[in-house]
């Protein structure tokens, strides 16, 4: 996915009332952190709060502002066809969706500004991998409500995720995560896995190689730039584990993926 544009914090007066229709292979994602409700051929969606909504390809859509001023985030993304495999399964396009707290996005959007505008040799995919990021911490959102409700620690586990999830990058382990909550190690993995269905360690080493196959398919950094980049400091463990995760070497999946595009 490419970002076309991306408004963060935007404001609108309490008349807002515009049309609009997005383009083929694009989607929009607005984040409302005041009420708002959209329209699709003279269908309302419901009003909440705080919210997220993903406009689909070639809709024909209004947005309007309820009796006070409309604040924002909003992000334009060229999908190029790869859509479903972008957005988390649960997340239906022009749905409404409530949030429990802009604060869990605030910071990966800010994130993805800072890199929107920044000139560094990796923008390409690390955008993609912050997008694809946000959408999962989206995703989570709607599908976890009654997990949250059973699963003790539930916030501070999504906000370690978040984490996770937006810097794969660093160099995590469950023992200094464990330290984060002060809770015990087991038991500290057992919450993770009930809340999110994966181990903690499974789910760094799962980012971790998502980040690497980005910067395989865009970079021409060898091999051993990439584990640094994604956290690494052996490279045999880094290939070992990125065959485990894709069932091919890191060399093997970048001459794969030049060859397909």
């Amino acid at each position: 996915m490419t970002i076309t544009d991306i408004s963060f914090n935007r404001h609108e007066d309490e008349f807002y009332r515009p049309s609009f229709r997005t383009p083929g292979n694009t989607l929009v994602l607005y984040i409302l952190k005041s009420p708002a409700v959209f329209s699709f051929s003279g269908s309302f969606t419901q009003k909440f709060r705080t919210s997220f909504i993903i406009i689909n390809e070639k809709t024909a859509y209004n947005i309007y502002a309820t009796g006070e001023v409309l604040v924002y985030d909003r992000i334009v993304l060229r999908t190029d066809g790869k859509s479903d495999a972008v957005i988390p399964y649960n997340i239906n396009t022009n749905t409404l969706y409530q949030l429990s707290s802009c604060s869990k996005t605030d910071s990966l959007l800010n994130i993805i500004l800072n890199e929107y505008y920044n000139l560094g040799n990796h923008k390409k995919e690390l955008l993609e991998h912050y997008i694809s990021s946000l959408f999962t911490v989206l995703g989570n959102e709607i599908k976890t409500d009654s997990t949250a409700a059973r699963t003790p620690y539930y916030d501070k586990l999504f906000e370690i995720r978040k984490n996770i999830h937006s810097r794969p990058e660093e160099k995590w382990t469950v023992d200094s995560i464990c330290s984060q909550v002060n809770l015990s190690r087991s038991y500290f993995q057992l919450l993770y896995r009930q809340a999110f269905g994966i181990t903690c360690i499974n789910d760094v080493i799962e980012c971790k190689i998502k980040l690497a196959c980005s910067l395989l398919e865009s970079g021409s950094d060898t091999v051993s730039a990439v584990a640094s980049m994604c956290g690494y400091d052996s490279d045999v463990h880094f290939m070992r584990q990125f065959k485990k995760i894709t069932g091919c070497t890191p060399s093997e999946y970048r001459k794969k993926t030049v060859r397909g595009s």
